[in-house]
Order: C-alpha cells, then structure tokens, then sequence
C-alpha cells in the first residue's frame, strides 16, 4: 500500500501536510502515524490561546501558541505550524498587537485539518 492508498494520508497531502516527510521522522511506521494524527482534534488547542489572548496573558499565550506549533509540526502540518510560529515570534519580541487576526488565521487552518481527521474518523 502506498501513502496515498490511505485516504486520510491524501486528503492531508492534497492539503499541504508533509506526509511522506512525517512518515520518515515516523520511520515510516504509518500506524503510529496514523494514531497521533487521530488523536489530534481530541485535545482543544485553540481554547487556551483565545483565552490568553483576551486575558493578555503573554506567559499563557506563548506556552499554548508554543505547544500548538511544536505538535504540528511534529505532525507534518508546516501550514499550521508557521502561523503558530508568527504568534510566539511576536511575544517573545513583546509586539503584542495583532493576535487576534494571527489567531483567526491559525484556527481557520487548524478547523480544516481537525476537519479533514473527523471526517475520516467517521
């Protein structure tokens, strides 16, 4: 069976996530894959960063936005990930304007790809 023989794999690739890169960090043992990236819409990672974001809590913000990156990445999701990386940039350079709309732009493309994993959990 090849990657793309795994309708989940597709839809992900077709969408910009780096499977066949992924799968080597995974050493390509695409079960362990699979279960990370089916457990991925299971943990709310958006929550803790909205609620940072309103309480201008920076510490909070830059763990939660830090996590949500590094997972992403971790999981292939480079889209994900870099607008992740533009909110921790900007606290740790203490530019604290401008979260709201890095954030509506993480959720959308987080949104999509928690979407595309439930549809295939169904």
């Amino acid at each position: 069976m090849t990657i793309l023989d795994n309708k989940l794999f597709a839809e992900l690739k077709n969408h910009g996530v780096d499977v066949e890169g992924t799968l080597s960090r995974f050493v390509d043992n695409d079960e362990l894959y699979m279960k990370f990236l089916l457990r991925y819409p299971d943990e709310d990672r958006l929550t803790p960063i909205k609620n940072a974001i309103a309480a201008k809590d920076y510490e909070a913000l830059l763990s939660a936005a830090h996590k949500l990156k590094g997972v992403s990445a971790n999981l292939g999701m480079t889209d994900l990930a870099a607008k992740a990386a533009k909110i921790v940039t900007k606290v740790r350079e203490e530019q604290y304007e401008g979260f709201e709309a890095d954030f509506a732009e993480a959720e959308k493309e987080y949104n999509i790809i928690c979407g595309i994993i439930s549809g295939y959990k169904k």
